[in-house]
């Protein structure tokens, strides 16, 4: 029998939602330019649209569920939006750091110059979220379902029977998905799976340590405050548990959401902060800015360093890097060669040349002092590439020195 009053479906599978989302991307410029200000924090704003496809693929990580890539209007960079869509999905699904590695697979092929991931979801799935499933940015089906409401009142891209429809289909999308998380939270077998999701793949142990063969002269020091110290070893194999900040973007948890952790993470960065201003003053450190977990790059701006230069701190990637903005890798290599040290490496990131020094990954989770020695030998590295930069600029023993501008500009 029929029932000419029920929804106009019973079941929903993610691709419904995806296929959705993506006629907006496609159609609705004001829907772009607000979903843009939304999961950037109002940081990026839309000069034009590249493209948004469908379960896009960069082997060998697979595919992302949405890609929405556009121009931003102040920097002129492709920025790219990996969404990951769960409509009742467990959530030991999620796909987290394979969602970054496939951001930054498309920095290093060029696709874009930035990134950010998004968990999109019904708003009950963000409320159990474990460190490794953390997403740069989180976007709600309410708040989907909330566009629709205004989209037709104000005109946007929607007629009131076209709004009318999509809300139904949103408002099903999270009842479905809101009943599979109650019945997952009670231990039982959900009764709906939209789909299989891929395997998590294996995080790599830790980052790649680089090493350069042929002999480097010595980098002159200005301070010998600390014996340097060995690099502390790791504690056991690293899980995909371990990883718990991760790049790409803006970091935006759901309001309120882990109010105890965050505030652990504060107290991280504010121990960390005194301690550099008091042992190392020189470095600049910048008072981190935003959420607690915005602060996982950790930025130095020392006196001496031009604007587009910064020592920036990767806490969860293990990396010290000396950045160059909006510049070559080759112009900085002919000056740098000659006092390149073992442990150090030229890279490039989109429009951004870097020197980097590979260190163990720091969780700031996990407090300042339990981590002390290896923040001790971080900020020795830090101190390193400042030395580095002053040698180069300065002259060294040969007095042949280099003014920023002649290097970077």
């Amino acid at each position: 029998m029929i029932d000419l009053a029920a929804p106009p479906f019973t079941l929903l599978a993610e691709r419904d939602m995806d296929l959705l989302v993506l006629e907006e991307m496609l159609s609705s410029d004001p829907f772009r330019k607000w979903l843009v200000g939304k999961l950037y924090n109002g940081t990026h704003q839309l000069r034009r649209l590249i493209g948004a496809w469908h379960t896009p693929s960069l082997e060998p990580l697979g595919s992302v569920d949405i890609l929405f890539v556009f121009e931003d209007m102040a920097t002129g960079h492709k920025c790219a939006i990996l969404i990951e869509n769960k409509i009742d999905q467990p959530k030991q699904n999620l796909q987290a750091q394979r969602y970054f590695e496939f951001g930054e697979k498309g920095i290093e092929d060029r696709y874009w110059d930035e990134y950010l991931t998004c968990l999109f979801s019904p708003q009950a799935y963000f409320s159990s979220l474990e460190p490794s499933e953390y997403f740069s940015s989180y976007l709600s089906y309410e708040e989907i379902e909330n566009w629709f409401s205004r989209a037709a009142a104000e005109t946007h891209s929607a007629t009131i029977e076209r709004s009318a429809y999509k809300k139904t289909l949103i408002r099903q999308a999270i009842e479905q998905g809101r009943r599979i998380q109650s019945q997952i939270q009670k231990n039982e077998r959900p009764d709906v799976l939209s789909k299989t999701a891929p395997v998590a793949p294996e995080v790599p142990a830790s980052p790649s340590r680089g090493r350069q063969n042929t002999t480097k002269s010595e980098v002159s020091s200005s301070s010998s405050r600390k014996e340097q110290k060995t690099a502390p070893q790791a504690k056991g194999k690293i899980s995909i548990s371990d990883f718990r900040v991760f790049p790409g973007g803006v970091f935006n948890l759901p309001a309120g959401y882990r109010e105890a952790e965050d505030t652990i993470i504060g107290a991280f960065f504010n121990d960390l902060l005194s301690y550099t201003e008091k042992y190392y003053p020189e470095l600049g450190m910048k008072k981190p800015s935003g959420s607690a977990a915005e602060a996982a790059w950790v930025e130095f701006a020392p006196q001496e360093f031009p604007r587009d230069i910064r020592i920036i701190h990767k806490m969860p990637q293990g990396f010290m890097d000396l950045s160059f903005a909006m510049t070559a890798l080759s112009t900085i290599q002919a000056p740098y060669q000659p006092y390149i040290d073992s442990d150090m490496a030229f890279k490039e990131n989109g429009k951004t040349a870097i020197i980097r020094i590979a260190i163990p990954s720091i969780d700031p989770q996990q407090g300042f002092e339990a981590q002390k020695d290896t923040i001790e030998f971080a900020l020795q590295k830090a101190q390193k590439l400042y030395q580095l930069y002053v040698h180069v600029v300065d002259g060294g023993t040969t007095g042949k020195g280099y003014a920023p501008e002649e290097l970077y500009f």
